[in-house]
Formats: C-alpha cells, sequence, structure tokens
C-alpha cells in the first residue's frame, strides 16, 4: 500500500496552537481526522472524495495553480459535542503525483467566512 506523506504551512500549525488554546481537544481531534482523510484517499483510489459533505474542491483561484485544493467541513470536536458540523474548517492540497496532503489553513466558520484563497494562490506563486 502506499505510504501518503503529510506537510503544514506554517501559518496552518500556527493557527491549530490557537485554536488548541480554545478547545484542548483539537490536537487528538485532527490526528483522527488526519487519518480519516488519508483512509478516504486510499479508497477512493487516491483521490480526494469529493461526491460527499466532508470534501469540496475551492473554486477560483489563480491559473498558478496546478494542483487541486479542498476544504473538509466536516471535523469531529469532542469538546463541542456537535458531532461532525463543529463549524472547523481545514483547507489542504492534494498531489496525487507525490502522494503529499499538504495543509494550508485551519479555522473556524464564525472567525472567516471562506478560505484563504490568496494563501493557496501564493503557493505557487513562483519568487
Amino acid at each position: 500500500m502506499t505510504q501518503i506523506d503529510v506537510d503544514y504551512h506554517k501559518k496552518f500549525l500556527k493557527e491549530k496552537r490557537k485554536l488548541a488554546r480554545k478547545c484542548p481537544s483539537i490536537e487528538g481531534d485532527f490526528e483522527d481526522f488526519k487519518k480519516a482523510l488519508m483512509v478516504d484517499i486510499k479508497y477512493n483510489n487516491y483521490t480526494v472524495p469529493t461526491g460527499n459533505d466532508k470534501y469540496f474542491r475551492i473554486a477560483g483561484l489563480d491559473d498558478c495553480v496546478t494542483l487541486p485544493a479542498f476544504v473538509a467541513k466536516a471535523f469531529y470536536c469532542e469538546k463541542m459535542n456537535k458531532g461532525m458540523k463543529s463549524g472547523f474548517r481545514i483547507t489542504f492540497i492534494y498531489d496525487p503525483s507525490e502522494n503529499l496532503i499538504y495543509f494550508v489553513q485551519f479555522y473556524f466558520k464564525s472567525k472567516h467566512e471562506i478560505e484563504d484563497k490568496e494563501r493557496i494562490n501564493k503557493l505557487f506563486t513562483i519568487k
């Protein structure tokens, strides 16, 4: 079975630490989410399954963005008692040729209505 690697944008890690101060279970909840995402990708022939209520492809990105970006809207937070509708959102990019999940943004939907498309666009801009 092919290994899926994981990497993080530095701002993602900062956002996760900040959210963990408000919701102490977030570290463990994120690890569970990451494992579930890897299983979903493996069982969907190494693509992100978008035909469900979990993952949605992000539209409206610049032409320089060569890989699909997704937002996960189903995130279980143990301390919130809301099931998969906790309100947390995780933005990530999946590169099937490298089998790499790159986490870009972690936010609460009441603080940011939509994902930071500019951050994703900047990842693909050559400096």
